[in-house]
């Protein structure tokens, strides 16, 4: 059995305000975690986070948050994440290069 560590898996504060990948979960993968969203900017901005079924451009239903405000400097949303092999775990921002992703977890081999 691998060992299951917490810790970083993908972060990214988007360069664009087009809906992009943070993570895709490998086939034979289960990620379990917490996406931590911040604003790094002084005014309040919006952020969307989907969990698409497979790679791409998510569809209205697989949207987690959508167009959720965020206070500047205030701390950071939390969101818990649990996606099983081939999901798509997407970000968009409202406004570019402000506003960080972060998902920390666990991965886990299901073979």
């Amino acid at each position: 059995m691998a060992s299951e560590n917490y810790d970083l898996i993908a972060a990214l504060r988007p360069d664009t305000t087009d809906e992009t990948s943070l993570y895709l979960v490998q086939a034979g993968e289960q990620i379990v975690g917490t996406l931590n969203i911040c604003n790094q900017d002084t005014s309040m901005r919006t952020y969307r986070v989907a969990l698409n079924f497979e790679s791409g451009a998510a569809g209205g239903s697989y949207f987690l948050e959508y167009d959720t405000e965020i206070q500047p400097g205030i701390g950071a949303h939390r969101i818990p994440i649990v996606a099983g092999p081939l999901r798509d775990l997407r970000v968009k921002a409202s406004v570019a290069d402000k506003i960080s992703f972060m998902f920390f977890g666990m991965r886990r081999s299901l073979s």
